[in-house]
């Protein structure tokens, strides 16, 4: 028997109160009754997780009001942006970070990412971001050696897309192979055009700025991120599948233990499994971000001799790298090294994968990059 743990339209009303007007801003409900839908029937979440999705849902349709009532510039266009993506696991985070560092680059922190368009003094923001990742490791505390959370550091952007409640992001977080299955058939033009409205409401006019996100999702919706960022220019990193297969299963494993009651590592290996597969037009094909420049890196240059290869993105973004640049980047390299997780350990074994097999099955791939 289906255990109803949430309820759409309790969480409408939680977040927006009762009657016409306001709903009014409300663009996604049919996504957000699917998504509630497959939680109920396939996630089995804990008291705890039920609570926390409820909360996250709530704070989404929040968003949206906020942005249907904020008062956008008639010239609301975008600035300069540089987008890091690649598989989950394949240094993105490291890319983006020191990217951050340079003197000429914003990219948007996790305080930021969690109230767009928010109305409170940043101070209060900040504090409820730390209320935010102080509740997410006690849930979760193996996730700090995994991944690292920080208020005041730069996040993925796929919580801006998860406000549309059309994201890859919850099969991460749940056991939601009918929500996944049913988001794989929609158009994602209005999840994306939401992204740049949060955006916007983020950097303001974004004048003399240079936007660095960062998400591996992009790569599953390549032609509708460019649709949406014509100017933007795309840097993908590559990494070889054996290893990044297997640290994101760890993640995902990690990720539901806190949440739901019952996990199966071995659906979580099949679920990557297909996931990657999917994955590479958008990570193989030069064409594949529908004519957006794209320049492809490796990991292992980039941990071996990030200064030059921070050097190589500078030139391709369009950044100055000169002494200050440098300085600072350099300087974030040293924070990074001693501000370092603690040592994430994972086993290709316990997802019902192998070694051989993966090698097998992205061997075109493994060649294209020599990874």
């Amino acid at each position: 028997m289906t255990t109803v743990l949430l309820d759409p339209d309790e969480v409408t009303r939680a977040a927006l109160g009762e009657g016409e007007a306001a709903t009014a801003g409300l663009r996604f409900q049919p996504a957000l009754h699917r998504l509630v839908r497959a939680i109920n029937e396939e996630a089995q979440l804990t008291p705890d997780g039920a609570r926390v999705a409820r909360d996250s849902l709530v704070n989404a349709l929040r968003v949206q009001q906020r942005l249907a009532a904020r008062q956008r510039p008639s010239t609301d266009r975008p600035p300069a942006v540089t987008v890091v993506t690649g598989l989950h696991r394949t240094g993105t985070t490291l890319l983006q970070l020191l990217l951050a560092a340079h003197p000429r680059v914003r990219a948007p922190q996790l305080w930021e990412l969690l109230a767009p368009a928010a109305t409170q003094p940043p101070e209060e923001l900040v504090a409820a971001a730390d209320r935010y990742v102080a509740e997410y490791h006690r849930a979760a505390p193996a996730f700090a050696a995994i991944h690292p959370l920080h208020p005041r550091k730069p996040e993925e952007c796929h919580r801006l897309i998860a406000n549309s409640f059309h994201s890859e992001i919850f099969g991460l977080r749940y056991h939601v192979p009918g929500y996944l299955d049913w988001l794989s058939r929609q158009d994602h033009t209005a999840a994306y055009a939401l992204h740049r409205e949060q955006l916007a409401a983020i950097v303001g006019s974004g004048a003399g700025q240079h936007v660095v996100l960062k998400c591996p999702f992009h790569l599953w919706h390549a032609a509708d991120l460019a649709g949406t960022y014509p100017q933007a220019r795309v840097v993908r990193l590559h990494r070889d599948p054996v290893t990044t297969v297997a640290s994101v299963c760890s993640l995902t494993r990690t990720v539901r233990a806190a949440r739901s009651r019952h996990v199966d590592p071995y659906q979580i290996g099949a679920f990557w499994l297909d996931r990657t597969a999917a994955a590479l037009p958008g990570l193989r094909d030069p064409e594949a971000f529908a004519g957006l420049p794209v320049l492809d890196l490796r990991y292992r240059d980039l941990v071996a001799d990030p200064v030059t290869v921070l050097g190589r993105v500078c030139e391709f973004a369009g950044l100055p790298f000169d002494a200050a640049a440098q300085h600072a980047v350099r300087s974030a390299i040293r924070t990074a090294a001693h501000t370092a997780p603690g040592r994430h350990q994972y086993r290709l074994s316990d997802y019902g994968l192998d070694a051989d097999g993966l090698r097998r099955r992205f061997a075109d791939y493994r060649a294209d990059y020599r990874l």
